[in-house]
């Protein structure tokens, strides 16, 4: 089993060829723009999924250069065919590096309900940047540059497991149902067999091989669907699933403490 792109759906190629062009006039230097999350991975929802994209500048860009390209991405986002636009912009070399503490030059989180914007100089970096960046790497849809690997550098396992561990525990406290169970899912997926997938993939694949409670899949596999209505936080049976996960993924990680 090994991750791949998929085709995004045409709305959601269009629109992101769109807003990347929008971003390159207003950046000078731009040397790639990726499409990745569910739209690459096969698990679109429309309405319910967001576009997640990963603009990579072939340097610094100065204060002016930052907001012209912030400017850009909020004018595209009024037909966004996805709940909201998710976008980092990083540049080549701490692309190619993908290391702690995960520099970025700007993120901007979009909607035509809501915008958030977040300069990265001189903050903490942002560690989601690892899960992006291992997911462009493996199966990224390119809009703009040369193909993902020849521009993200190679995530080390053991730091992706260590994420997921703990974007799981952080999920159990703050996320629905959906997103614990199905997240949990593809964990378990990549730690068995290094695969990265989509959230329905990951609940579909898992529950075909047995590893997990099927009540519990097929009810977060719905809920994603939108065929159940959303459970804010989750029962204890999902629960218990997430938690035998993390203790999965942190066995396989030897420098991740037990328990």
């Amino acid at each position: 089993m090994t991750s791949e792109s998929r085709e995004p759906p045409e709305a959601v190629r269009r629109w992101a060829e769109r807003a990347t062009s929008l971003a390159a006039a207003a950046c000078g230097n731009l040397a790639g723009s990726y499409l990745h999350g569910s739209a690459a991975l096969g698990g679109w929802q429309p309405g319910r999924s967001d576009v997640d994209l990963l603009l990579v500048a072939g340097g610094d860009l100065d204060a002016d250069r930052l907001g012209a390209v912030t400017k850009a991405l909020f004018g595209a986002t009024a037909d966004c065919p996805g709940h909201a636009l998710e976008c980092s912009v990083v540049t080549a070399g701490q692309a190619r590096r993908t290391e702690p503490p995960w520099p970025f030059l700007l993120h901007v989180a979009a909607s035509p309900r809501r915008a958030r914007v977040v300069v990265g100089e001189g903050g903490p970096g942002d560690p989601d940047l690892l899960m992006h960046y291992a997911v462009c790497r493996a199966a990224g849809w390119t809009l703009h540059g040369p193909p993902p690997a020849q521009v993200f550098g190679r995530v080390p396992r053991p730091q992706i497991l260590a994420y997921l561990a703990e974007e799981l525990t952080w999920g159990l406290g703050h996320a629905p149902e959906r997103y614990s169970v199905l997240n949990g899912s593809r964990a378990l997926l990549y730690a068995h067999d290094g695969v990265i997938c989509s959230k329905l993939d990951g609940g579909t694949l898992a529950l075909d091989r047995g590893l997990g409670p099927p009540a519990v899949l097929r009810r977060a596999l719905r809920q994603q669907r939108g065929e159940l209505p959303e459970q804010e936080r989750p029962a204890a049976d999902a629960v218990a699933f997430v938690e035998s996960v993390i203790a999965a993924l942190r066995a396989a990680d030897p420098h991740q403490p037990a328990g």
